[in-house]
């Protein structure tokens, strides 16, 4: 059920399953929120719900609430939030729900998400967050239908698809109505998580995660959840490349800006779609797992690759194929190097060796490529920027949009004169 309420703005709090890392930075984007509402109003309702449902980050799954105090919690809208109260409202217009923690979770995203107003780190975080709620605690020993012991989540897999069994929840359900899977006191399990339910086997938590984010189940849908969990577990300072440059610490910005990476620019798309944070992921486990830590450490080398390889006009297919390639030479380098001091040398070597070779590349085609949205790299698009420009010279245009709708206009003529076209 959900109740549409104005609320007093001391009664709403940011919920811990809320998706935005930052809700408020102060920054001239929020100002120019702030205006906007003081302007026009409040355009749409800040989600909530009561704040006794949040079991999340709360002890034992309570949460205390005064009279004074707090009494709802944002599930969406925080940074609306925040806004309002800047532009000096009282009471704000909200639709109360009653979720628990994944439903609260799950709105949080999407919410976001189909606002546009998340980074692929912020997605990934939320994905990871959503990931420990329902994820098993323990491998399974016996299966949850039949009682049958099996070792390991293969093993139970392999029993239920050989047998009647069913295995409880399902990827368009969600997890089983209690939980089947590990304890309540569990050391593994986190403390500040209430009791949830959960999955049996890691299987079904990724399906369930791929089907409510991409509303599919096949191995590619899975490969890109699985993508963004890993994007979660990166360093800080590496997740910071996918923020929004205002959403930055001045700490990020300077540990950016000195290994030459454009503190103003983002990767990827802003809408967690773009693949590039698959990418830094492969790069840093590539690096974690065939160079000596002493040698270079995976963080120092992804930030090193992307201030080395990326340039202001490259496209985000471009840095993908070029963060891939350089990995790919690189791990060929290093399988023929000794461990140890020389594999700094190698991997240095091998990037600047990359660096050089972009920076030839675009130094023959700028500043004058028209084709800045396909692949640069690629000789046929050199000798087309080539043709383009000399095209250009030879009819005396200045535009690149004027020399193609005379060629268009050429080239129809011609084909039309060829086929017999009226």
């Amino acid at each position: 059920m959900i109740e549409r309420r104005e609320l007093p703005v001391e009664t709403l709090t940011v919920d811990t399953v809320q998706s935005r890392e930052q809700a408020w930075l102060g920054d001239a984007s929020d100002q120019q929120l702030a205006a906007s509402i003081a302007t026009d109003g409040l355009l749409q309702d800040i989600i909530v719900r009561p704040l006794d449902q949040v079991e999340l980050g709360t002890e034992n799954g309570s949460t205390q609430t005064s009279d004074s105090g707090p009494k709802y919690a944002i599930v969406a809208g925080s940074r609306r939030y925040y806004a309002a109260m800047e532009a000096g409202y009282e009471t704000l217009p909200c639709k109360v729900v009653s979720a628990d923690d994944l439903d609260a979770a799950w709105t949080s995203l999407v919410e976001n998400t189909d606002r546009r107003e998340l980074s692929e780190q912020e997605i990934a975080n939320q994905l990871q967050l959503i990931h420990e709620l329902v994820r098993p605690l323990d491998d399974p020993d016996t299966c949850p239908d039949c009682g049958t012991a099996v070792v390991g989540e293969d093993e139970l897999l392999n029993h239920s698809e050989q047998t009647d069994c069913d295995l409880p929840g399902s990827p368009q359900q969600g997890p089983p109505a209690s939980s089947t899977t590990g304890t309540d006191n569990d050391a593994s399990a986190d403390a500040s998580v209430g009791p949830v339910s959960r999955f049996p086997t890691e299987q079904q938590a990724l399906e369930y995660l791929a089907y409510r984010f991409l509303g599919r189940t096949d191995e590619s849908a899975i490969s890109i959840v699985e993508g963004h969990l890993r994007t979660a577990e990166l360093p800080p300072i590496l997740q910071s490349l996918f923020k929004a440059p205002d959403d930055r610490s001045e700490q990020e910005r300077t540990a950016i800006r000195n290994y030459g990476i454009d503190a103003h620019a983002r990767l990827g798309s802003g809408e967690g779609k773009s693949g590039t944070s698959r990418e830094i992921v492969k790069l840093h486990e590539t690096v974690e797992s065939e160079v000596e830590s002493d040698a270079v450490t995976p963080t120092d080398a992804v930030l090193e690759t992307v201030g080395s390889l990326r340039f202001e006009e490259m496209s985000e297919q471009e840095l993908r194929r070029t963060l891939r390639e350089f990995r790919h030479d690189v791990t060929a380098e290093l399988d023929e190097t000794e461990p140890g001091a020389e594999q700094r040398a190698v991997f240095h070597k091998t990037l600047h060796k990359r660096a050089d070779d972009i920076a030839e590349t675009y130094e023959e085609v700028q500043p004058e490529r028209p084709f800045k949205k396909v692949d640069v790299l690629g000789p046929d698009t050199q000798q087309h920027s080539r043709w383009h420009v000399q095209a250009m010279r030879q009819r005396d245009i200045s535009g690149h949009g004027e020399l193609v709708r005379e060629l268009y206009q050429e080239r129809l003529e011609s084909l039309a004169e060829a086929q017999g076209w009226d």
